[in-house]
């Protein structure tokens, strides 16, 4: 049943995360550690909720790009280490990094400086990875600044070189990603010889992880796979995975349309036939026909990206979004507003005002102010999380 009071909501299924973290162990060998990467509000699931599930079943390192995030963790009581990504640049944030006991990446010698100064100043010890700079051209260190800073670090007490890493570009070109990989080794190599002997070493996101086995070396850093996804590409690993996401909204709205009635905006669709045309209260602020505006990968990703296109201008049925009531299908027709959306129906469709939608909204681009619910088929208990109202239930007990 639609959760109570809300036109829209997300339901996450834990239980389908603690199912994917165990399809994940199941390859992952017993030295290898796992670090559970949930950047952007664990990709839309809710970040503490997922933390909080996985470091109750074992999970003790935790990955994030910006300094907020880990500590919206911290405050939310995650007892674990928590990574940074991303890096920091001022001495007040490196402080509030330190004192969090938050592992920080240094890309920089500047942001080592920027470290040594907030550690000596604490006297409180903090713990780092060095980012390696192998081919992805965002940020890290060379092989020369590499050892010039750990023999720079080196010389504080309060500093812990505990890991290396490197970021991989795009696993799916081998030749490409095995060059990264030796010259990530190489550095380690290096740093080995010159007496910098660093425990953890990690480079392998989910992609790699299912790729190149020999690259998990003792750490890998897992997040699209956590939450249900496979990464893009043909694997030959593929894992059973469940999608824990489900964005629904209430029908707020239904009348009949007759055939050639322009629906939305700019009259971008014209019935075919008479139909019933529902009202969601669901629309691009809500994360509903967003994209992601990167280039094409190569001509040939061009050519699929402009033939989908297409074929959705001519509201090719493959193509054309949908929209699931009762377990079928119907498609979302014309522009989508701002906070609505318009859904064509069959007339004979038994279909009411109030009656539940599932929408298919990008997760990552989904506003924050949608309220998350948590279910589980463990024991009953309510949370409170990211100041939204989130509920655990039992078998019993439903939304």
């Amino acid at each position: 049943m639609p959760a109570p009071g809300y036109d829209k909501w997300i339901e996450i299924d834990l239980d389908a995360i603690k199912s994917n973290f165990t399809e994940i162990k199941k390859i992952l060998d017993e030295d290898v550690r796992l670090i559970a990467v949930v950047k952007a509000d664990a990709y839309g699931h809710g970040a503490v909720a997922v933390a909080q599930l996985l470091y109750n079943n074992g999970v003790d390192f935790f990955a994030v790009s910006y300094l907020e995030e880990a500590l919206k963790l911290r405050n939310a009581g995650l007892k674990a280490s928590i990574m940074l990504f991303c890096p920091l640049i001022d001495s007040e944030d490196m402080k509030q990094a330190v004192e969090n006991n938050v592992v920080i990446s240094i890309t920089s010698y500047k942001e080592a400086e920027i470290l040594n100064e907030a550690a000596m100043r604490l006297n409180k010890m903090a713990r780092v990875h060095l980012k390696i700079e192998s081919g992805l051209h965002r940020f890290g260190l060379n092989e020369e600044e590499a050892l010039e800073v750990c023999r720079y670090l080196s010389g504080n007490p309060c500093i812990y070189i505990e890991g290396i890493y490197t970021h991989m570009a795009y696993a799916a070109d081998e030749k490409y990603t095995e060059k990264q990989f030796k010259h990530f080794m190489q550095v380690v190599s290096r740093l080995e010889r010159e007496g910098f002997d660093i425990p953890i070493k990690h480079c392998a996101n989910s992609t790699v992880f299912l790729r190149y086995s020999h690259m998990h070396l003792n750490a890998v850093r897992i997040g699209t796979l956590l939450s249900g996804q496979h990464p893009l590409g043909k694997f030959e690993k593929r894992l059973n995975l469940k999608d824990p996401y489900k964005f629904k909204s209430r029908i707020i709205s239904i009348k009949e349309v007759s055939k050639g009635s322009y629906l939305g905006y700019f009259k971008t669709y014209r019935l075919k036939k008479d139909a019933k045309i529902a009202v969601i209260p669901v629309g691009f602020r809500d994360g509903l026909a967003l994209e992601v505006a990167n280039p094409p990968v190569g001509f040939i990703d061009f050519l699929k990206i402009t033939a989908k296109r297409f074929l959705a201008y001519l509201n090719d049925p493959r193509y054309c979004m949908k929209v699931k009531i009762k377990g079928k299908l119907y498609p979302v027709r014309g522009k989508v507003f701002m906070q609505m959306a318009l859904v064509e129906l069959p007339l004979e469709a038994e279909i009411d005002v109030g009656d539940e939608v599932e929408v298919p909204v990008r997760k990552t681009l989904t506003s924050d102010n949608v309220p998350r619910f948590y279910i589980s088929q463990g024991e009953p208990g309510k949370l409170e999380a990211d100041n939204r109202m989130v509920y655990l239930t039992g078998s019993e007990e439903g939304l």
